[in-house]
């Protein structure tokens, strides 16, 4: 129970007046003499002996008291602090798979009959749509700035400042792919060289790989394809045994095929010499909250609710770049119903058929160390460049703002070891801006015959001349939406302040950690109804016929758990 100062000051009056006796105030200002100013009282109407701050409680049956006359070192009306922390933080992973959903894989739409293109292929990958979980986690660093202070009752300001820096997580299939393989490709020419014998004598490569010739020689713009393999390249081989060594059956990405009716399901569009996924964050924001006198105080535990506003940003992004040869290659080992366009791979199984020292290239299995019997042959009417590159980008802006409600507990005696922790929840207004741009988007290697919607003559394929060497194709595309709604949010904070400073030599004679204190943080956020950069996009793609993938906000949660550690300070 707590006793105001006016019902103090009226408790013993009327215990004087019960008891029959008579009590003298003291007499009111008299009337200024002549002269002095209007205004003037020499006479102060409060008692200068009264507390600044007093209060009465009871707890466990006793009656306690909290006073503060506001004066000397440590009778401040508020405590001050601040802390500066390095904050790490994890985001959530996107949802889904690269591409549209319920669309066929690359080996039905390339096995017509359902009697296997090669036996056991169907139990490996093939060029399968990847996952966008496949991104590594995402982490991030950046710099958290609290601030406020607290009065006498317990009440006080809580101000909060934070900014994590952009950064990006990347799944790269090429890279992993090589690494997969036992030996790599220059270790491979050793051996075959020396008929299995490693001899340690270093190529002179000058600086070249298989992809860089297969890039920058073999299927460089403008220049005419070995057909007949008869072009070698000193150790590294013939044209045919550069092209073994570098396509790989890396991953795929199904799209619908737009509102055209030649393809129910949609196609998968293989990649066999690039498939990059990459995934990138940025927060930022700050809350400003106000808490209220404690409702529980006992021992060192207390507990006080607390009410403000929150604003964050999420600037959250996905990214996919691929490439991919014209070439069709593996028919050799392929079974009847196998289209002409197609690019065949024996299973996956990591044994060397062909004893050319690298597992599962086109080759096998039906070839010997010396010779490459597959036949790579370059896909007439798509583009004079024989390598297609696709690139989509995706982003999305969600800024949000609102009232947030919670409590805030605090465990420990202030001047030691402190535990503080704090559960809020709040309601935000989200305003999201989704962007989504790409080109080349879509199953280059297709050869369907489509009546022209101009002209209507009929072409192949469903996308236009891939060439991106001067520029955007007519494949390239952009869609953008924007959107405001309610996104839910919940907070779940712990830090641990401990007085560690004033006891490591020197630092404690430095006056900047004076009144300093170590802390260690964790904390977990969600936030409900945030638009999936990857889940928002529409993979859709007949651009000959005007269909392009396109941007629609497909919602789920986003996390984001945090580690910190600084150095906080209280005055």
């Amino acid at each position: 129970m707590r006793i105001r100062h006016s019902l103090k000051a009226f408790v013993p009056f009327m215990m004087m007046l019960a008891a029959g006796k008579g009590v003298q105030a003291q007499p009111g200002p008299p009337i200024p003499p002549p002269g002095v100013p209007a205004g003037y009282n020499m006479y102060q109407r409060e008692s200068a002996y009264q507390n600044l701050f007093d209060q009465t409680y009871q707890s466990d049956g006793l009656w306690m008291n909290k006073s503060n006359n506001g004066f000397g070192a440590f009778n401040s009306p508020r405590d001050w602090h601040m802390r500066l922390d390095y904050i790490k933080s994890k985001t959530r992973q996107m949802n889904g798979i690269i591409g549209a959903d319920d669309v066929q894989t690359y080996y039905q739409q390339n096995d017509p009959a359902n009697n296997q293109i090669v036996d056991g292929l169907s139990f490996y990958n093939y060029f399968d749509a990847a996952f966008a979980n496949m991104i590594p986690d995402l982490k991030t660093n950046g710099v958290s700035l609290t601030g406020g202070f607290w009065n006498t009752d317990g009440s006080g300001l809580m101000l909060n400042g934070f900014y994590s820096a952009n950064n990006t997580s990347v799944f790269n299939a090429r890279e992993n792919a090589l690494a997969a393989r036992p030996v790599d490709a220059l270790t491979a020419l050793r051996l075959r060289r020396n008929g299995g014998i490693d001899d340690g004598t270093p190529f002179n490569t000058g600086g070249r790989n298989d992809l860089d010739l297969v890039e920058n020689d073999i299927l460089a713009p403008g220049t005419a394809f070995d057909t007949t393999d008869s072009i070698g390249f000193g150790f590294f081989g013939s044209t045919f045994d550069v092209l073994d060594r570098t396509v790989l059956n890396l991953f795929g990405m199904p799209v619908l095929s737009g509102n055209t009716s030649i393809v129910q399901t949609g196609e998968t569009m293989p990649y066999d010499l690039q498939f990059i996924l990459e995934h990138s964050v940025q927060t930022f924001g700050g809350t400003a909250d106000w808490a209220f006198t404690p409702i529980y105080e006992r021992g060192n535990l207390t507990v006080r609710p607390v009410f403000g506003a929150r604003y964050l940003q999420v600037n959250e992004g996905f990214q996919f770049y691929g490439a991919s040869t014209l070439l069709t290659y593996g028919l050799d080992n392929a079974d009847a119903d196998t289209p002409i366009n197609a690019k065949v791979f024996p299973p996956g199984d990591g044994v060397d058929d062909d004893n050319d020292f690298i597992p599962d290239t086109p080759d096998e299995p039906s070839n010997t160390i010396n010779t490459t019997g597959t036949t790579f042959v370059p896909l007439a009417g798509l583009s004079d460049n024989l390598i297609v590159r696709s690139h989509l980008i995706s982003s999305v802006i969600s800024n949000l703002a609102g009232p947030e409600a919670g409590i805030q507990y605090d465990l420990g005696d202030a001047k030691g070891m402190k535990i503080t922790g704090s559960t809020r929840l709040g309601a935000m207004f989200n305003k999201e801006q989704l962007k989504l741009r790409g080109d080349n988007i879509g199953n280059a290697l297709g050869i369907e015959v489509i009546p022209d919607p101009i002209t209507g003559n009929n072409i192949a394929g469903r996308m236009f001349d891939t060439d991106t060497q001067n520029g955007p194709s007519q494949n390239a595309f952009s869609s953008a939406d924007h959107s405001t709604h309610l996104s839910p949010l919940f907070e779940q904070g712990l830090n641990l302040n401990i007085p560690l400073f004033e006891r490591v030599p020197v630092i404690k004679d430095m006056w900047q950690f004076e009144d300093a204190a170590l802390n260690l943080g964790w904390s977990y956020l969600w936030v409900g109804q945030v638009a999936d950069p990857n889940d928002s996009i529409i993979y859709q793609s007949s651009p000959v016929t005007g269909i392009f993938p396109k941007i629609s906000p497909d919602r789920n949660n986003f996390t984001q758990t945090t580690l910190s550690v600084g150095v906080s300070w209280s005055y």
